[in-house]
């Protein structure tokens, strides 16, 4: 949904630090959410679509208008330094993101440039006829046996 489906494809749920994010789906998309826990607190997983089980851990993103599960938009419920917290561990996933995007782009570009070479050696070889007999040009197949 609106606000969620750019961080969705970056995050899985988990805590980041000081941050606990859950990112999600329904039925119609993607749902993100931010929790801050309070200092040096582990986060109390509560499954992959809810928020921790924390009772001190405030939810600082999430939805923001709309109806939820149809129409939802997402956005900051609360501003401060978790923001730039946040905007931090974002350009860190995107960065991975994108070096993992090259390195496969490179893998295909060469696993590509070994087959066509693959193919390439192959028909390069290629002689016309079996054994070195030349087949009638009139039958694309000659049978090896005699049948009475």
């Amino acid at each position: 949904m609106e606000g969620a489906r750019e961080y969705a494809r970056l995050f899985k749920t988990g805590q980041y630090e000081k941050l606990y994010i859950v990112s999600g789906e329904h039925a119609r998309g993607k749902t993100f959410y931010v929790y801050v826990l309070p200092e040096k607190e582990q986060a109390i997983s509560n499954g992959p679509n809810n928020g921790p089980l924390n009772k001190d851990a405030v939810l600082v993103y999430g939805i923001v208008g709309g109806n939820p599960g149809w129409t939802e938009s997402y956005g900051w419920l609360h501003k401060g330094k978790w923001q730039e917290d946040f905007e931090k561990l974002k350009l860190s996933k995107e960065m991975e993101l994108a070096a993992s995007e090259r390195i496969n782009t490179a893998t295909t570009v060469e696993r590509d440039a070994e087959e066509k070479k693959r193919v390439s050696d192959l028909l390069g070889k290629y002689k016309e006829g079996e054994n070195g007999r030349k087949l009638r040009s009139d039958r694309p197949y000659e049978c090896p046996y005699t049948f009475l």
